[in-house]
């Protein structure tokens, strides 16, 4: 394929990621095997073709959020593909693999591999290769080589041959689901905050802390809380949602126009000169953003031409970003009177 030839030191990074999949899923299916299920009955095509597969009559969130991502995503690998735009295919496919399904989805479900319920458990092995399987697919294009080996470990109806002659993975359309999404990213935003806190506090990564979570607003409470023992397995030993605005105490806080995020634990005292310079150039990137919206917002030719969910996507936006632009502004005052 013309031009990607420019691409490959970009994919040799998924050398070891495949081989860190592989032992992951090795190690977990010798002790899945042990219950008198084979793995190979959980990957078998036809069952691949099923997924995503329900527990207790509703798709788990990760699964849900994972195929509508991969809907998502074969689209735009495919439109880009028509059109040339390699590099944009390439990249797409990147995210999926890289960020979508090795970062997030293997780290999610992996408890849910060897769950003590035997159903979870099968659901979770089901939609795990039903996965793994669509990446390969997406990837083969890119990477021929590695993907035709890996997709030949998994069974194969009775005559296949190779990868390069199986369908390329279709958007389906009941897998898109903007409500999955939309929890799912709170979900990792709440533990992408979690992590940038313990980080800048120098909490050491073993060391167990408790966290507050606090927002106004009922749903994104609900969300967390039904996520909690995972945000709790994959940052922190402990987190209280709560309803009530939290209170000022030593330790990290990250704010968003959502949620606001507090670890109330510090090594050493926090450091208020370092905190007020991180919260200016926090805020000095809020208000150009915020500038640059309204700039567009402002021009009546802008709203004119652009499609209408562009333009409520930033209006959307630029509400958001004031109100993190307030907490911020909050947060000087208080470290002020400090």
């Amino acid at each position: 394929m013309p031009g990607l030839h420019i691409l490959r030191p970009h994919f040799e990074l998924y050398v070891p990621a495949f081989n860190s999949i592989m032992a992951i899923l090795k190690s977990h299916a010798d002790k899945f095997e042990q219950g008198g299920i084979t793995i190979d009955e959980l990957a078998a095509p036809a069952v691949r073709d099923g997924a995503p597969y329900a527990y207790q009559d509703s798709v788990p969130l990760a699964d849900r959020w994972l195929f509508s991502r991969l809907a998502d995503t074969v689209k735009t690998v495919n439109e880009a593909l028509a059109t040339y735009r390699f590099h944009e295919a390439a990249q797409s496919v990147y995210q999926f693999f890289w960020g979508d399904f090795c970062d997030w989805y293997i780290e999610w479900v992996k408890p849910e591999l060897q769950h003590a319920d035997r159903e979870r458990a099968k659901v979770a092995w089901k939609n795990l290769f039903a996965g793994f399987d669509a990446a390969l697919r997406l990837l083969h294009p890119f990477m021929p080589f590695l993907t035709e080996e890996l997709w030949h470990r998994l069974p194969q109806k009775a005559g296949a041959k190779s990868i390069a002659l199986d369908s390329f993975p279709v958007a389906k359309r009941a897998w898109l689901d903007t409500q999955a999404a939309k929890e799912f990213g709170l979900v990792q935003e709440v533990i992408q905050n979690v992590r940038v806190i313990r980080s800048e506090m120098k909490v050491d990564a073993k060391r167990k802390v408790a966290g507050k979570f606090w927002s106004a607003d009922a749903w994104v409470r609900d969300v967390i809380t039904a996520n909690q023992d995972a945000i709790e397995r994959l940052t922190i030993s402990e987190l209280q949602v709560s309803s009530q605005k939290l209170p000022e105490t030593d330790g990290g806080m990250r704010s968003t126009a959502q949620f606001d995020l507090r670890i109330p634990y510090a090594p050493e005292p926090i450091d208020v000169a370092a905190e007020v310079m991180r919260i200016n150039k926090e805020s000095e990137g809020l208000r150009r953003a915020i500038t640059s919206k309204e700039a567009q917002l402002g021009n009546e030719t802008f709203r004119s031409r652009a499609p209408e969910k562009i333009v409520k996507q930033m209006e959307e936006a630029l509400a958001a970003q004031r109100v993190e632009l307030d907490k911020l502004r909050d947060r000087l005052k208080q470290l002020g009177d400090s």
